[in-house]
């Protein structure tokens, strides 16, 4: 619904953040489908869970086109990320 002047109202605006949510949640939930598959393989291997290198190549990576207004955002939400996935992984090494 937009008002008289055209703008978006905040109903709109929550309508297109509920769409970028439901895309997160697929998007997380294919991801930790994969961190399921990486425990397996690490698991196997013998392989640590932590890995420090990949992790900051990974950061640098995903944050070099970030804008800067958003950029220490994003890091802390990538970290939480891993910080999940590494969780993940521990819990199913047991």
């Amino acid at each position: 619904m937009k008002d008289s002047s055209n703008k978006k109202t905040l109903e709109d605006v929550r309508l297109e953040i509920d769409a970028v949510d439901n895309a997160l949640k697929e998007a997380f939930m294919s991801r930790m489908a994969l961190i399921d598959q990486v425990a397996e393989i690490k698991a196997a291997a013998g392989g640590a869970v932590y890995n420090p290198d990949r992790e900051k190549a990974m950061i640098e990576r995903l944050t070099a086109d970030v804008e800067p207004r958003f950029q220490e955002s994003y890091i802390r939400f990538l970290k939480e990320i891993l910080a999940i996935s590494k969780d993940y992984q521990k819990k199913r090494k047991g």
